[in-house]
């Protein structure tokens, strides 16, 4: 047993040497793959590590890349802004302050149509040598990079405003110094690509040129055409502090040590350590970042900083401040006395007594004072402050200063405008009232205008309605046309400040007179006021022949007069109804007063009906013309034929002329009423000619306004008219008292072309021998209402006799219209009167009735 025992015992060992071996194999190779997977996860760790941090700095390098470039660009549409606004004064400040404040910009080009200038003036010879392109197709541009002959490289931003364009001249390295970039060239690189994105163009780099592609974190930054890139690469495995390999072999030496339980704590531990790492750079990172940002923005705005240590009462300024003082280049450590002693003499007093512990009570201050540099300059600066404890514990302010210089004196001025402008509308308020004065009178006459009227009238009815009794009367000048156009404008006028003045002189204290247009006059009279005395007043004195001047004419008045009845009347009410007083005054024969009445509202309706048809009447041609022949009694045969203007009324039938002369007259109508007839009388004549029935003669009335046409003549002679073919019938009222009247010379004319000049109803209205001499017609008709008494009246007939022994002195031809029965026929014959028309021989008959009439009858029955 024994022996088997001690058989046994080397078997025993030689298997615990084999579990102890395959135990040590197993462990050594839980060992090495432990090691190994530690080793990669730590490398992975080590790489996630340098990414993050490669991706942190990129993206605080093109924020502050951003930065730099956005204020260049703000302060490029800034300056071309300024020099727009303010020209090359403000121009040249802005550059100058610009320049000052942004250190990676070499020069400010301003190139104009006329000149280029370049600040500073020193870079002058270089910047000219850029071979910057011409392309001033956009507003916003970037050119480059260009080569200085220094070696350095520069950008030019181009803005094009109206007179030009406005360079700034950045230095490449200049930015990438700003924003940190030089510092790690190692493991970074820009580039920046000046075409149109994408674009074949070659870059512009900086840093380190063979970057791993694969890893490099990029970050783009685009500006207008410009596109900068930004490349960072992490750092390589073997760089810096942390040795993996290193840390792989010292790992695998302590899990020798401690076995698996040490290893496994150790690499949690380093994990977490590598964390910690991780975070503190980012946030160092982020800090790094907000301090560019700061430095930037404190840069571009000219704000210093400073600090004031209350205990040793030392003051720590930064180069903004020193250059803000004049004193660049001196110390950065300054005293309050040493601040003190460079404010304004009459500041330094109130700063001496100021407390500090006071403004840290009040939780800080805000404070402006001004400061003497050692040039001279007077500065104006803005200062804030706040107190603060540091990580000691000692008290401190910190704060801000600024300076307001340009806007003190911005604001001065403003201040010098604001009391120039005050005095200037002092000025312009008294012109404004003197213009108002002059506004509402009436430069000719000198009685208040239609403007001073309608605020008279707004006053009066400011309750709502006019007065009761209030009374507007509307004053028009009957004739003053004729006199104007007669005896001249310069007249005119005399006689319009003669109407004036005698309506002033008949009217009351509270009465009120205005001219509101040519010879309308108005007067506003209360209920106080007696208007009918001063109605038969103006009427009775324009009633006689008026001298005027030393001159004689004749002049009447038509008055309508209007009165408030009630609260309901208004003045808009009243103008209205003074106005169709006025206008039937004027309608019932001129120099009348007519008040009114309800019942010319329903007259001017029915005239206004009136008006709208005859105007659609004459576009629809339903003017025609009826035909009444003219018989010489001696022979018994037709001598000629009168055109007389008929209405073929759709709904009333054929209408007469004095149903609708008087408001064609108002429209302006009689001229279009003159052509129309006689186009249909020319008709006429050729058609009688081809019924074989030719007419001695058509006569047609003609007005005044056709008269005065100007392409009247020229119409006429376009129908070459045989001589005596027709005759035209003036009405008596046409004024021809004046051998130079513009009527006569028409008139002369008219007869030039073979047409014969008749005077109608003649006796009827106010011709004088005088006018009679100078038209000379060929004939004249005696008027109806003469004819019509004769066969009762002698005194009548004495009166056609006179006419027609006036005619034969004159040699002018005699008509007697209106006959209408055979008395009147045989005591005309004996008068020696052998033409003659009425209804006696032929009433009018319309074209077909006249050219069969005429087929069938060639005298009289």
């Amino acid at each position: 047993m024994a022996l088997l025992k001690n058989a046994r015992i080397p078997r025993d060992r030689r298997s615990t040497i084999r579990l102890y071996t395959a135990l040590t194999v197993l462990f050594f190779a839980t060992l090495a793959a432990g090691t190994v997977f530690g080793g990669l996860a730590i490398r992975d760790a080590v790489r996630q590590e340098r990414q993050e941090q490669a991706q942190a700095r990129a993206e605080g390098f093109a924020k502050a890349l951003k930065s730099v470039l956005q204020l260049t660009d703000n302060v490029g549409r800034a300056l071309s802004e300024a020099f727009d606004d303010e020209g090359l004064e403000g121009y040249d400040s802005s550059v100058e302050a610009y320049l000052a404040s942004a250190p990676w910009t070499r020069a400010v080009i301003l190139n104009r149509d006329d000149a280029t200038r370049i600040s500073p003036q020193d870079l002058s010879v270089a910047m000219r040598a850029l071979p910057v392109p011409d392309d001033g197709a956009d507003q916003r541009k970037i050119f480059g990079p260009f080569e200085l002959p220094n070696g350095k490289r520069v950008l030019v931003y181009r803005y094009s405003f109206d007179a030009g364009n406005l360079e700034l001249v950045v230095g490449f390295e200049a930015i990438l110094e700003a924003v940190g970039l030089l510092e790690l060239e190692e493991t970074t690189q820009l580039s920046v690509r000046t075409v149109a994105t994408p674009g074949p163009d070659e870059l512009a780099t900086a840093g380190e040129s063979d970057l791993p592609v694969e890893d490099a974190i990029r970050e783009d930054v685009r500006v207008d055409n410009a596109t900068w890139t930004i490349s960072v690469a992490p750092r390589a495995l073997s760089v810096g502090l942390f040795d993996w390999g290193r840390a792989f072999r010292l790992a695998a030496g302590l899990l020798v040590l401690a076995f698996v339980a040490p290893f496994i704590a150790l690499l949690l531990l380093f994990r977490a350590r590598l964390r910690d790492n991780v975070n503190i750079r980012k946030s160092m990172m982020a800090v790094d970042n907000l301090s560019r940002h700061l430095d930037v923005a404190l840069n571009a705005s000219n704000i210093g900083l400073w600090e004031h240590d209350l205990e040793t009462n030392v003051q720590i300024w930064d180069d903004q401040i020193l250059r803000i003082y004049g004193i660049e280049g001196e110390s950065h450590v300054q005293t309050f006395e040493s601040w003190c002693s460079r404010l304004h003499p009459d500041d330094q007093a109130r700063f001496r007594r100021f407390s500090w512990e006071d403004a840290e009570n009040d939780k800080g201050f805000l404070t402006e004072y001004r400061i003497i540099t050692p040039g001279g300059l007077e500065k104006t600066i803005r200062s804030a402050g706040n107190a603060y404890r540091d990580a000691d514990g000692k008290r401190k302010f910190v704060g801000v200063n600024w300076d307001v210089s340009a806007d003190k004196a911005l604001q001065e001025a403003l201040a010098e405008a604001k009391a120039r402008a005050e005095e200037q509308n002092v000025a312009l308020e008294e012109a404004r009232a003197r213009m108002e004065e002059i506004a509402l009178q009436d430069t000719l006459t000198g009685i208040p205008n239609r403007r001073h009227f309608e605020k008279r009238l707004a006053a009066a009815q400011a309750g709502g309605a006019m007065p009761e009794g209030m009374n507007i009367v509307l004053i028009d000048l009957d004739g003053f046309k004729t006199i104007n156009d007669t005896m001249g404008h310069f007249f005119g006028d005399d006689v319009l400040r003669y109407a004036a003045e005698t309506f002033m002189n008949n009217l009351g204290p509270d009465d009120f007179l205005a001219r509101t247009g040519g010879d309308e006059f108005v007067a506003l009279m209360p209920a106080a006021s007696d208007v009918g005395n001063f109605a038969a007043t103006v009427t009775a004195a324009f009633s006689k022949p008026l001298r005027i001047d030393g001159r004689s004419c004749r002049l009447g008045v038509s008055l309508g007069i209007a009165t408030a009845e009630d609260s309901s009347d208004t003045a808009s009410d009243l103008l209205i109804k003074a106005d169709l007083a006025l206008y039937e005054a004027k309608n019932r024969g001129r120099g009348r007063t007519v008040n009114y009445t309800s019942n010319l509202m329903a007259k001017t309706f029915a005239l206004k009906r009136l008006a709208d048809e005859l105007q659609e009447a004459v576009e629809n041609g339903e003017i025609t013309a009826h035909y009444q022949p003219i018989f010489d009694v001696r022979t018994s045969t037709i001598v000629g034929v009168e055109a007389l203007a008929r209405w073929q009324h759709p709904r009333r039938g054929v209408l007469e002329p004095k149903a609708f002369l008087d408001v064609a007259e108002q429209l302006g109508l009689l001229h279009a009423i003159d052509d129309t007839v006689f186009q249909k009388a020319v008709a006429v004549i050729e058609r009688s000619k081809a019924a074989g029935v030719p007419l001695p003669g058509i006569s047609v009335n003609i007005s005044s306004q056709r008269l005065r046409d100007p392409l009247l003549l020229e119409q006429l002679a376009s129908f070459n008219l045989p001589p005596d073919t027709v005759h035209f019938e003036l009405l008596e009222s046409i004024p021809f008292d004046r051998p130079d009247t513009a009527l006569i010379k028409t008139v002369n004319a008219i007869r030039k072309l073979g047409i014969g000049i008749d005077l109608d109803d003649f006796g009827s209205g106010y011709a004088s021998l005088v006018g009679l001499n100078q038209v000379r017609p060929d004939r004249l008709k005696i008027a109806g209402q003469l004819i019509a008494p004769i066969t009762g009246s002698e005194e009548s007939l004495q009166i056609v006799e006179t006419i027609v022994r006036i005619a034969r002195t004159f040699n002018i031809g005699v008509i007697c219209e209106g006959v209408t029965s055979k008395a009147h026929y045989k005591k005309l014959e004996a008068l020696g009167c052998f033409l003659q028309q009425g209804y006696y021989f032929s009433r009018p008959m319309d074209e077909d009735q006249f050219i069969a009439f005429m087929g069938t009858r060639s005298g009289l029955e």
